[in-house]
């Protein structure tokens, strides 16, 4: 099944589920990495931000024109990648092409209209001065049995030592991930924590018999992926993304993406009050509906709630991307929309907040 057709039907099914189930193996820092890609999607100029671990893709890129992040997941396979971008209910990218010495290079294709396609070819020059360190594995309850089984990937970036703002970035990590300040090696607690989901795994099921789960065991299931990797970067600001899947039964499981915007200079994580003044966070929900509807070619003079959201006014929440172009905010799963829809990411550009700055934020947003 191509990866534009299992996009489809991720608008029904739980979303990346075939991705995080691809595990069965552990690991720590093995084949993974942090690279940054310049390069060019036809005659349009982008930069990806992607990592690496086991066969598993995923990332950001953006075109330099625009600076709006869009997350993209995907598999490499020998020297064969293929990514996908889900931008809006009806609209993603796709990229196919080939890997090879820090380079790749394929077609991009437009599923809102497949005839439109583009060669893309991205590099990586330097060292992005990160290492991505990660575990993932899997435990079937019975060993002749697909199902019931355990799923369990982790993974985050990691500065090297010689890395300017190091320690401030390694604790902000540390922090996503709820361990305390200066761990210096993640990969040990990832792996005990690994063994201990394992553990509640067997515990938990401790008592179903093979032959209660021999035609089908799915609902006694259990699967965990959490992945920290870096959405955009500058001088002056650092953004992570926290992407987690959890499943314990049912139809399908939850997930989300959450977003931590920090200050290098300051060394601190920047909050929504520390970039608008009191009127800009007033005038948000205004500018959330009408980008929403831009966005998904829906008429300004429809509710939302006509155009198929749980709401009638979009609430201003905490979880933002700032880039020179665009200030991002990100609903997951329930939040403002059905499962079905997805995560929905809405873009409000630099020129509509631009009044609406403090001072200091102004640096933020410099191209």
């Amino acid at each position: 099944m191509s990866l534009y057709k299992k996009l489809k039907n991720m608008k029904k099914i739980a979303f990346l589920l075939l991705l995080v189930l691809t595990v069965s193996q552990s690991f720590s820092g093995d084949k993974s990495w942090y690279k940054v890609f310049e390069g060019s999607i036809g005659n349009y100029p982008v930069t990806v931000h992607m990592v690496l671990y086991g066969e598993n893709v995923r990332g950001y890129y953006y075109y330099n024109k625009y600076k709006k992040p869009m997350e993209f997941f995907g598999t490499q396979k020998g020297d064969s990648m293929e990514l996908a971008s889900y931008y809006s209910y009806d609209y993603s990218e796709i990229f196919k092409g080939i890997f090879k010495s820090n380079a790749y290079s394929g077609i991009w294709i437009d599923t809102e209209n497949e005839s439109n396609t583009l060669s893309f070819k991205l590099t990586s020059n330097v060292s992005s001065g990160f290492d991505f360190v990660y575990v993932d594995g899997s435990e079937r309850l019975f060993k002749d049995l697909e199902t019931p089984q355990a799923t369990y990937t982790e993974g985050a970036i990691w500065p090297i030592e010689k890395y300017e703002n190091a320690q401030f970035i390694r604790n902000s990590v540390l922090k996503l991930m709820d361990l305390r300040s200066g761990i210096t090696e993640p990969g040990p607690v990832m792996l005990e924590r690994k063994k201990k989901y394992m553990k509640d795994f067997r515990d938990q099921n401790a008592e179903v018999k093979r032959d209660e789960v021999a035609d089908g065991g799915w609902s006694y299931s259990m699967d965990w992926s959490e992945i920290i990797s870096p959405v955009y970067s500058d001088e002056n600001i650092f953004v992570l993304g926290t992407y987690n899947y959890t499943y314990t039964g049912g139809a399908h499981g939850n997930y989300g993406t959450g977003f931590t915007n920090l200050d290098l200079k300051k060394r601190r994580v920047i909050d929504l009050k520390d970039i608008l003044t009191a009127a800009g966070i007033k005038a948000l929900p205004k500018l959330l509906e009408k980008n929403y509807k831009l966005q998904n070619k829906i008429p300004q003079e429809k509710s939302l709630m006509e155009a198929g959201l749980f709401v009638d006014t979009i609430p201003v929440n905490d979880n933002f991307v700032i880039t020179p172009g665009t200030l991002m905010f990100n609903y997951v799963p329930y939040e403002i929309a059905s499962y079905a829809d997805g995560e929905v990411k809405i873009y409000i550009p630099y020129n509509e907040i631009s009044a609406y700055l403090k001072p200091d934020a102004k640096a933020y947003f410099k191209n």
